[in-house]
């Protein structure tokens, strides 16, 4: 347990602020049929905290009739706009038929679209590599989309490139994370198509018009006709708070390029993201893309992390090296090390213990 401390001191907490508001309901039980009135979820007068919005709307998710009309949708061949961490997303069932209908609500053709998915959906795309998981509170605001041309499987790509969801080098985004919304439908999807099916992801606004303008995650951003296109938005008020870009514009998600092991695009808590690659790469010194157990131990002997850690048996160092890696394989890899510390509920740092760790890669 020290030596998980140790590490999780490197990791920030972040504060929330509850921007949960009221807003009109657009609620579809089936491909295109009328608006319904099944009421959204709605947050209590007390509210004072994100964290406490996200309570509710997990619970809501796990029994309302409107994620289960989601679902229905998207294996109707619909499409559903979805609160996520970052806003709003767009989604649909893999096959040419769900993204021709992604291609007609954004007004677009011929760009690659990303998949989204549970941890399952991560290790079949991209060759059984473990998912990052965000298993804490701090992590709740945390959606990273992870792209990779050298993991991604020979069956995943054949049925991704009838999608559009393969990149000009072979490359495929995959997002985790989204929010407790549509992690519920991703559970149903698993659930129904037993790992056969993907779900492709693509952000809420129009083609060529960036993300909206808003100090806030609310549906009145979104574009009318992205509102009157889309088969179903499930609308409850949101849990989490925009980041904004230079434009005033919703970050997206920040992208890892596995492969590189760098961000390809900066997004929404990058100050945390950024945190824990530059950690990666301090300790990382061959720049191999992986920890190995020598490498991991001299860290720990350098007293970054407190001279008392320093002088810890070195049989403590071997066992949490072993603890990160997940997969026995003798490196740690970033996932490893990002699901590592994002696994004690009960983390809460400051990020000014963290700032003297300047980001050893430059994010584009």
């Amino acid at each position: 347990m020290i030596l998980r401390h140790a590490l999780l001191v490197f990791i920030a907490s972040q504060a929330y602020t509850d921007t949960a508001t009221t807003t009109s309901v657009y609620a579809f039980s089936s491909v295109n049929s009328s608006k319904s009135t099944t009421p959204a979820y709605a947050p209590s007068a007390s509210s004072n905290t994100n964290k406490d919005s996200l309570a509710r709307v997990k619970q809501w998710s796990a029994s309302s009739p409107m994620v289960d009309a989601a679902f229905d949708v998207l294996c109707k061949g619909g499409t559903v706009l979805c609160p996520t961490i970052v806003g709003y997303s767009l989604f649909a069932l893999d096959g040419k038929e769900g993204a021709a209908k992604l291609d007609k609500v954004k007004g677009r053709e011929n760009k690659p679209y990303g998949v989204v998915g549970s941890k399952a959906t991560f290790s079949r795309l991209f060759s059984g590599r473990k998912a990052p998981l965000m298993k804490n509170d701090f992590c709740s605001d945390m959606f990273l989309s992870f792209v990779s041309s050298d993991s991604v499987s020979n069956e995943a790509r054949d049925q991704l490139e009838i999608s559009r969801a393969v990149g000009p080098s072979d490359e495929v985004a995959m997002l985790i994370n989204s929010g407790p919304v549509f992690d519920t439908i991703i559970e149903k999807v698993e659930a129904k198509y037993e790992g056969t099916r993907y779900i492709l992801v693509s952000s809420g606004n129009l083609s060529g018009n960036g993300n909206p303008k808003s100090s806030t995650f609310s549906i009145d951003a979104i574009d009318d006709e992205i509102l009157a296109r889309v088969d179903m938005v499930v609308d409850t008020p949101h849990w989490s708070d925009p980041e904004l870009d230079e434009s005033g514009r919703w970050y997206s998600a920040p992208m890892f390029d596995m492969d590189s092991c760098a961000f390809r695009r900066v997004g929404k808590n990058m100050e945390t993201a950024s945190v824990v690659l530059s950690l990666f790469h301090e300790i990382d010194v061959d720049n191999s893309q992986a920890i190995d157990l020598e490498e991991f131990k001299v860290f720990f002997k350098s007293g970054r992390i407190g001279k008392e850690l320093a002088n810890l048996p070195e049989e403590e160092v071997e066992a949490m090296f072993q603890l990160i890696d997940e997969d026995g394989s003798g490196e740690l890899d970033f996932e490893e090390m990002y699901s590592f510390l994002s696994s004690n509920k009960s983390v809460s740092f400051n990020i000014d213990t963290i700032k003297f760790i300047q980001p050893a890669t430059p994010l584009i």
